[in-house]
């Protein structure tokens, strides 16, 4: 008879400073994260570790129009009350957070 064996998923670490590909990675995420302020968005987070910057909802108008053609992903998780939803410009996620929308009954 088979058997199943549960294994638990690998734990990521941290990338070490000492890392060949922080430093790329480093000057990647500080190079967006000026592009992004110097558009005008507001940033309310960001995340090195974790690889993402968070604007408030009210910047994705203009995200859109300043980004948009270097959007490379898009998805969104629903929590509860929340929609967290994120698009991957220039190897980093860009996130925000929108209320979800409840259906009239």
């Amino acid at each position: 008879m088979a058997s199943l064996q549960l294994v638990a998923p690998p734990v990521q670490r941290p990338m070490s400073i000492t890392a060949p590909e922080f430093l790329p990675k480093l000057a990647e995420f500080n190079e967006l994260t000026r592009a992004v302020r110097d558009a005008g968005l507001q940033i309310t987070a960001m995340s090195f570790l974790d690889n993402t910057i968070i604007i408030s909802i009210d910047s994705v108008e203009l995200l859109a129009r300043r980004f948009g053609h270097e959007v490379r992903g898009q998805r969104h998780r629903t929590e509860g009350r929340f929609t967290r939803n994120a698009v991957t410009i220039r190897g980093v996620d860009v996130a925000w957070f929108s209320l979800v929308k409840e259906q009239n009954r």
